[in-house]
This record gives C-alpha cells, sequence and structure tokens, in this order.
C-alpha cells in the first residue's frame, strides 16, 4: 500500500480578543440602536422594518464574530458589508420626515460609535494580515538561508 505524506491543513486564522471584543460592542450597539432607534420607527412606518433585513442580518453575523468562531477573512467581509449598511442606514434616516431633537441625537452617536467600531476592526484585521504576512516572508527568507548554508 502506497504512503502517502499527509501534510495537516493550514489553520484559518481566527480573531483575536480585540477583534472579538469589537464585535461584542458592535452588538450592544446595535442592540441599543434597535431599541431606541428602529423599534420606534418600525412603529411609526412599518414598511422600515424591510430595509432593515440586511442589519438584522449582520447582527446575527456580529454574535459569531464574538464568540470568535469564524475566521479573519470572512469577518473582514462582515465588517466591510457592515461599514455598507451603516451607511446605508444613514441616508435612509436622512429621508424620514421630522425626527425628533432626541432621535438625531442618538443616531449621531450611534453611527459615530459604529463607524468607530467598524473601522478599528477593519485596521485590525488589516494590521494582522499584514504581521502575518511579513512573518511568512521571514519564515521563507529564513529557510532558503538555512538551505543555501547546508549545500555549502
Amino acid at each position: 500500500m502506497p504512503t502517502s505524506h499527509l501534510h495537516p491543513l493550514p489553520a484559518v486564522p481566527k480573531l483575536s480578543r480585540f477583534g472579538r471584543a469589537l464585535a461584542g460592542a458592535q452588538v450592544l450597539k446595535e442592540t441599543l440602536s434597535i431599541i431606541f432607534l428602529g423599534l420606534p420607527l418600525v412603529k411609526a412606518a412599518p414598511l422600515v422594518l424591510l430595509s432593515a433585513l440586511p442589519g438584522v442580518a449582520l447582527y446575527l453575523l456580529h454574535w459569531q464574530l464574538a464568540l470568535g468562531r469564524v475566521g479573519r477573512v470572512f469577518a473582514a467581509a462582515v465588517w466591510s458589508f457592515t461599514l455598507l449598511d451603516e451607511l446605508w442606514g444613514l441616508l435612509l434616516f436622512q429621508e424620514l420626515d421630522s425626527p425628533t431633537r432626541g432621535q438625531i441625537r442618538l443616531l449621531h452617536w450611534s453611527y459615530f460609535l459604529g463607524l468607530s467600531i467598524i473601522l478599528l476592526a477593519l485596521g485590525e484585521l488589516g494590521w494582522r494580515w499584514q504581521r502575518r504576512r511579513a512573518k511568512a516572508q521571514r519564515n521563507v527568507h529564513h529557510k532558503a538561508v538555512l538551505t543555501a548554508r547546508q549545500r555549502q
């Protein structure tokens, strides 16, 4: 029976503690936004609920990120879609008729906090990707040097 060299599959890089904490902060922010901004809007105009469906799907995905069950590539995709959803929500809220002063203040805090979390998360993922790439390049260079020394 022929033997084969079984190499373990490379591990999918998981989210760091900081990345999971950012996802948890986003879940908390979204929960408060749903309670204080979303529910009053749905009561006033039930059709707003249809535009909130992508946000609900992202809310569930942020739970997955907070629990640390996904890899970094998936997390980057989720955070990118979250950025688009935040901007889309801001545009939709601008179209509302006569929002209250309290709603406007909550909206500004919600979007400022949301965009800050998203940009931090994307920045952290990019930094970790760059660090992992540099480490891999150092390892390749180190192996090449060792191989060259062994040939001499």
